[in-house]
């Protein structure tokens, strides 16, 4: 693996909620776990407070800091406010130089402020060869394309982009050369192999998110279908060009990961079983994605699949989620049935179409290819304890099935909200999908898990929250946690190195990994 320089790094204590990387020594301790040699690191506390102090605190803070000079490289926060300070762009033109690059980070405070209105403060610092992040999920698009037509020489990255924003960036960078992105939460399928693709390998970066993230990107840059050179250059090569700075090695120190993260970066098969108790098969429209037809995505998901040594899959079908269940449903077995030995199928469920699918069910479940249900309320806006669920919830029950739900902390189907129907049906398996999503949603998902042993919290999706799984480890025991992918939607890689990269013991990743769901699977009657 490429050495790597991270352009998303943080640290502060922030007025709102738990810190996620308080100081500088904790930002440095995450490198140090993940092999990461060098981190671009802005202080959050300037979301709120003043800019220059933060900055000051930063880089006082980096120079207090044993081993974090020359690894942690400050990105001085930027404001068009700088310009009314009493001698304000001369102390970040001062900063600037103490940090030793022209890297600068815009927040915009509450959308209070506007990246076009740092222009005099650009203009002031244009010798240092200035560029900027921000985040990038939700931009101002008119803002970033006024900004960088003004400016075509100063390049502005994206940070935090997840899949409802990918669109977005993909369109800015579409119109403007000056804009790149970092793949932090660049989840989707492929991802960086995809920008690279459209957009050439020197306007994508390395970075990582929230330390919950732990080693996604890492993974999924180690196992991207792209070529060394264009792994270096992402891994550190372009920071490296913007920032002005010689790397300090060219490999990543990999030596503190266990077995299965070394072989997971070595594109290795990992050895140990695998079931991925979430993936979908069907285009989306909703994600940028290259393969969107089906046989594309069986394509794919299979040799992904090999390559890691993965046994199984259960997938449910997008035709049925976006549209009619039962013909959905119907469509996927037919697709699948060659590869019954590897896919296994949730039957769709969705309630609306009650009448049509409670006759269907004895004809499904006959063939064991059907192992579970699958629901999605958030999207279908029907909630999870609407009584026209009922049916699912006797027929999984009496036969002892697993439901698989989507949850999310919303009014539609957040965890708390199946208590009665978990303590009614004590025979199904309940899968808390995407494990709650955001935090109050994990919260419950865990109190839910800790009170009914019938509840599992599943993996994939559950990068929304700050809140690690390390600590919700000590909440719940790892038999009640499975892996999930959100194939072929999610990268595979990238939800594998997020937990392959835990601060765990390697024998709490197994069961995880495939032996809890098989577990599951095998209670069928």
């Amino acid at each position: 693996m490429p050495s790597l320089f991270d352009a998303n790094g943080s640290c502060g204590r922030p007025s709102v909620g738990a810190p996620d990387c308080p100081t500088v020594a904790d930002r440095l301790a995450h490198m140090d776990r993940l092999g990461i040699e060098r981190s671009l690191v802005w202080n959050v506390e300037g979301e709120q407070d003043n800019s220059l102090s933060a900055n000051r605190r930063l880089l006082d803070e980096i120079a207090a800091t044993p081993g974090a000079p020359g690894r942690i490289v400050a990105a001085p926060i930027v404001s068009g406010v700088i310009v009314y300070e009493r001698g304000g762009v001369e102390k970040l033109t001062e900063q600037m130089r103490e940090a030793g690059t022209g890297a600068l980070r815009f927040v915009s405070v509450y959308d209070r402020l506007k990246l076009m209105q740092c222009e005099p403060v650009i203009n002031a610092v244009r010798e240092l060869k200035p560029f900027i992040l921000l985040k990038g999920n939700d931009p101002d698009a008119r803002d970033i394309l006024n900004f960088t037509e003004r400016f075509p020489d100063v390049p502005v990255i994206l940070t935090n982009v997840m899949w409802t924003g990918a669109m977005g960036a993909m369109e800015l960078m579409r119109r403007r050369p000056n804009v790149l992105v970092e793949i932090s939460g660049w989840h989707t399928w492929n991802g960086a192999a995809m920008l690279v693709k459209h957009f050439g390998a020197d306007r994508v970066l390395f970075g990582t998110g929230f330390l919950s993230h732990n080693g996604a990107a890492i993974a999924a840059l180690a196992r991207a279908e792209v070529s060394e050179d264009t792994r270096a250059a992402i891994a550190h090569g372009n920071l490296d060009r913007l920032t002005g700075l010689s790397p300090k090695s060219e490999t990543a120190d990999l030596s503190k990961g266990n077995d299965l993260w070394r072989h997971c970066l070595a594109g290795e098969p990992l050895g140990v079983d695998i079931v991925d108790a979430h993936g979908h098969i069907g285009p989306l429209a909703g994600y940028v994605l290259e393969n969107q037809g089906e046989a594309d995505q069986i394509r794919v998901l299979l040799a992904e699949m090999d390559r890691l040594g993965q046994r199984t899959t259960v997938v449910s079908a997008l035709a049925a989620l976006m549209g009619a269940p039962a013909e959905g449903n119907d469509f996927l077995y037919r697709l699948l049935k060659p590869h019954a030995d590897r896919l296994s199928i949730y039957a769709v469920f969705n309630p609306f179409y009650a009448s049509d699918l409670v006759p269907r069910l004895d004809d499904w479940f006959a063939d064991p290819q059907f192992v579970g249900f699958k629901t999605l309320c958030s999207y279908w806006k029907v909630k999870i304890s609407d009584p026209r669920f009922d049916p699912m919830w006797e027929y999984a029950n009496r036969h002892r099935l697993p439901v698989l739900m989507h949850s999310w902390e919303d009014s539609w189907c957040s965890p708390a909200m199946t208590r009665d129907i978990v303590r009614k049906y004590t025979d199904m398996s309940l899968l808390v999908a995407h494990a709650g999503g955001t935090g109050r949603g994990r919260l419950e998902a865990e109190e839910l898990a800790a009170e009914f042993p019938n509840v599992f919290i599943e993996w994939c999706g559950s990068f929304c929250t700050p809140r690690r799984w390390e600590d919700t480890l000590k909440t719940v025991p790892p038999s009640q946690v499975v892996y999930g992918t959100d194939a072929a939607a999610h990268d595979m890689n990238w939800e594998l190195g997020r937990l392959l990269s835990l601060d765990v013991p390697e024998d709490v990743m197994i069961p995880i990994l495939g032996a809890t769901m098989r577990r599951i699977l095998a209670r069928r009657r």
